[in-house]
């Protein structure tokens, strides 16, 4: 998978989340005649932020039933829920080691509730 694609109800906002707050990289910014976007990149992992022109922007995004969360591999899960929170996130499942698998996990919302699971491998709190 290059990327997966989330809608935003604030590209500028939601972009600052996953730059400052998660460490992504802008990668490219485009508009089509039906949504503004951006593509941001940690490492070979994507993102494309889509922000709806007209009536279907103004509408809150339907998470519906079947997406759960994105799974991100960090360097410091506990810094990335802290800088998370501080770009406009909540936390919704604390950093815990996880001592038998190697690896802290934390659970953080982004601004329009996607989840996003932080995962540090072989790093303590």
């Amino acid at each position: 998978m290059s990327l997966a694609a989330v809608r935003v109800s604030d590209l500028r906002g939601s972009t600052d989340f996953y730059a400052r707050g998660l460490g992504f990289v802008v990668e490219r910014e485009f508009a089509t005649p039906a949504f503004d976007a951006v593509i941001l990149r940690a490492g070979t992992a994507g993102i494309e932020l889509i922000r709806p022109k007209g009536a279907a922007g103004e509408e809150k995004p339907d998470h519906g039933n079947m997406f759960n969360k994105l799974v991100l591999n960090v360097a410091d899960a506990a810094a990335a829920l802290r800088r998370g929170v501080d770009c406009g996130g909540t936390e919704v499942s604390p950093v815990v080691e996880h001592a038998s698998y190697g690896m802290a996990i934390g659970v953080l919302a982004d601004p329009d509730g996607h989840r996003l699971e932080l995962v540090s491998r072989n790093g303590s709190l």
